[in-house]
């Protein structure tokens, strides 16, 4: 993406959220969107992203009895794609060693000469990030949104379904694989990444281990409220490292990092290109969804919006980086314009 792309299209910490929230909420305001569990915490799963194992088979449909093989950790934990709530697979755990893909085996039911798709292990060159790759208009039928916890599953289950339909022919068009994305909005339900990270580390995350995007629903209610645009943009921000996954850019990830030290400047650097793309493609799904069904072109500007309440961060960029590129996704022709592999470093401070 060029430069002035970012000048003209140039997150509040939970804690800080939650104490504006408590004082007087106001519903028309923009929301602050929720770290990802990429920050470093103190549990030693929800720290850099690592990855230790690149897929050794295609990924299949999300009710394949085929485990899904290959991993994106997070130090000591691996982290896989997102699954759809009450649909699942058990991931097939890796070494904590990057690999190359092999040769995947033919899946049943397919035929001959016509594999599934796989991940490309590339950041910046990836097929996904080529030109000419863009998101289809989108049409959400979404209910209205509630505190109950029905009422938000509801909600975000049918913000999954829009979602997907925005980026699987995204992802096919790569020659990438697809699974559907998941849900969990229980605020201590278990995950394969292990306990969940602090509410002042995270109010919403992301754990590909058991690939399901995480909405605790009290903790959503408590920084956001019923603010539904701010509700979309949390989840269309996680759903982005979902992408990331299916996509083999988490892959490729874990290999540039292999042998980074924890914490120096090149790894903050990488997560902090990690983030800002998924802020990015948060803003492609707004687009994409603007103006149809159940979400107005405001909503969806303010959606874009909520990525400006926000503090500089080393692993999700300063606040002005963190709103310019969910406004350049928003503004974006396609995917191409997300490649926050290929910009200079100040594009990604």
């Amino acid at each position: 993406m060029s430069d002035d792309l970012i000048t003209r299209c140039s997150v509040d910490s939970a804690d800080e959220a939650r104490r504006r929230a408590a004082a007087s909420y106001d519903p028309a305001r923009v929301a602050d969107l929720p770290v990802s569990q990429w920050r470093p915490g103190p549990h030693p799963v929800y720290t850099t992203p690592v990855v230790v194992a690149a897929p050794q088979a295609p990924i299949p449909p999300r009710n394949s009895p085929f485990a899904v093989v290959g991993v994106l950790g997070l130090v000591l934990g691996l982290v896989l794609a997102v699954a759809m709530v009450g649909r699942g697979v058990s991931p097939v755990v890796g070494v904590a060693v990057p690999a190359s893909p092999g040769p995947a085996d033919p899946v049943p039911g397919l035929p001959p000469g016509d594999p599934e798709p796989v991940p490309v292990i590339e950041l910046g060159t990836n097929p996904l990030l080529a030109e000419g790759r863009a998101l289809p208009a989108v049409a959400c039928d979404l209910p209205g949104i509630g505190s109950g916890d029905a009422e938000l599953r509801s909600f975000y289950a049918a913000a999954l379904r829009c979602l997907d339909d925005a980026w699987e022919p995204v992802l096919a068009a790569a020659g990438e694989p697809f699974a559907e994305a998941g849900l969990e909005v229980t605020a201590e339900a278990p995950s394969e990444c292990g306990d969940p990270p602090d509410e002042a580390e995270a109010t919403a995350f992301y754990c590909g281990w058991d690939e399901v995007i995480y909405m605790p629903q009290e903790r959503l209610l408590a920084t956001v409220g019923l603010n539904r645009s701010a509700h979309l943009a949390v989840l269309a921000h996680e759903y982005g490292h979902h992408v990331q996954l299916l996509s083999g850019i988490m892959y490729a990830l874990g290999e540039e990092l292999t042998g980074v030290e924890e914490g120096a400047p090149a790894e903050l650097e990488l997560t902090r290109r990690t983030e800002l793309q998924a802020n990015c493609f948060a803003g492609l799904f707004l687009a994409a969804a603007a103006g149809r069904g159940s979400i107005s072109e405001g909503q969806a500007q303010v959606a874009v919006e909520d990525f400006a309440n926000s503090a500089d961060s080393d692993t999700h960029g300063t606040l002005a980086n963190q709103i310019a590129w969910a406004r350049a996704g928003f503004a974006a022709e396609g995917t191409a314009d997300c490649n926050t592999f290929d910009v200079p470093a100040h594009a990604v401070r």
